[in-house]
């Protein structure tokens, strides 16, 4: 994300409720855990970390200039187990760009969160595109009672196909209506399906949003992601504040989106200050889960040096310690003294590639695996392997 140009921030764990209510609807509210605080004020630990950076951006970032590219690291809770994968806890990394309308932009975060998938380790994935605005025109063209909507819009979320027909079959729907929303969720594939849908709806606000997922399409090709990219039409997403390009990102055999994310034109609104944005978060409990699975699970980040010490070594061995670091490496120094044999036993222990043992100020022994041991001052193993001679 800070190659993209975005800026890390901190957003809080613990927000009022007063806040989170004005960027979430009532739904994603009764998912929250609440409690008072010392002052009696009802608190919330926070289900996203969206509306935590509108409020951010509305609140001490008010006189940064916009577009303002954002990213941020923190876990999530709520009181659904089963939003989590059965858990109740977390951890998302996200990204917003906030003051940029366009598809450009839409193209530009979806990209990112395809980009950050990929430097997890996540080599399979897939990427479905969608927009909030086409399941709104056909809401707005039907004539349904606004509960019998939000029932419809709850059904298409969950993609619970019979609660969906038991709810059309009890409107007044024309056939053709009844039709529609029956094959909404099963609009999904390439640029076929932006014509085949086209040719279903009749008003402008459907309409719009195909002309929109036509250009955020041609946007990824040129991103290099035409590959991973399918159009989901009957894409939708548990939080209100959608209003444009929505997408999530699937991996193999997880049946769960590992990121996801849109647009959300009207959230910064309700804080006070008026901005288009878009962003996303990645899950990354579920990036792990995906990275273990695979053939070839994912090895602990390689330590560069163990390094040992016996009689007066141990200021060596720190010193050495230090200076490894300082070149970016990983060391780790024992912590208790050790002679040549019992340090070779501890090396293959901690993993590491090299190992250096500090028997005294002056001269250490370095073994790489592999290599015969070499007697040298510390100030040369150091730059030995700085130069990567190793």
């Amino acid at each position: 994300m800070r190659r993209w140009g975005y800026r890390h921030v901190i957003t809080p764990m613990v927000e009022s409720t007063e806040v989170l209510e004005r960027g979430i609807g009532a739904d994603q509210r009764r998912r929250l855990f609440k409690f008072a605080d010392a002052r009696g004020e009802v608190v919330a630990v926070v289900g996203e970390r969206t509306v935590p950076v509108a409020r951010l951006v509305a609140g001490k970032l008010r006189g940064s200039p916009l577009p303002l590219r954002l990213c941020y690291a923190g876990p999530v809770l709520s009181t659904d187990e089963g939003r989590f994968h059965q858990r109740r806890e977390t951890y998302q990394v996200g990204a917003e760009l906030v003051g940029a309308p366009g598809t450009v932009a839409d193209a530009e975060v979806i990209a990112l969160a395809a980009r950050c998938l990929q430097a997890s380790g996540v080599q399979r994935y897939q990427v479905d595109v969608g927009h909030a605005e086409f399941f709104h025109g056909i809401m707005d063209a039907v004539k349904l009672p606004d509960e019998v909507k939000s029932a419809v819009r709850v059904a298409l979320a969950a993609r619970d196909f019979v609660a969906l027909e038991s709810l059309l079959e009890k409107t007044p729907l024309r056939s053709a209506e009844h039709e529609l929303l029956l094959r909404f969720p099963a609009l999904r594939g390439g640029s076929e399906i932006l014509q085949a849908a086209g040719g279903l709806v009749r008003n402008r606000r459907s309409e719009r949003a195909l002309a929109e997922l036509a250009e955020v399409r041609e946007l990824l090709i040129a991103h290099g992601l035409g590959d991973v990219v399918s159009l989901d039409l009957g894409a939708i997403r548990d939080f209100d504040y959608y209003t444009g390009i929505i997408f999530e990102a699937y991996g193999p055999d997880v049946g769960r989106p590992v990121a996801q994310g849109g647009r959300y034109d009207g959230l910064l609104a309700r804080f006070g200050r008026p901005a288009p944005a878009t962003g996303f978060v990645v899950q990354l409990d579920l990036v792990w889960e995906m990275l273990t699975r695979a053939a070839r699970p994912p090895a602990l980040p390689r330590i560069d040096a163990a390094v040992a010490w016996s009689g007066s070594g141990l200021k060596a061995a720190l010193k050495l310690g230090s200076t490894l670091r300082l070149f970016g490496m990983r060391a780790v120094v024992d912590t208790q003294a050790r002679d040549q044999a019992e340090s070779k036993k501890w090396w293959r222990a901690v993993g590491a590639v090299n190992l250096i043992h500090c028997r005294t100020e002056s001269t250490v022994s370095w073994t790489v695996r592999g290599h015969r041991t070499l007697r040298l001052p510390p100030e040369q193993v150091a730059g030995r392997l700085a130069g990567g001679l190793a």
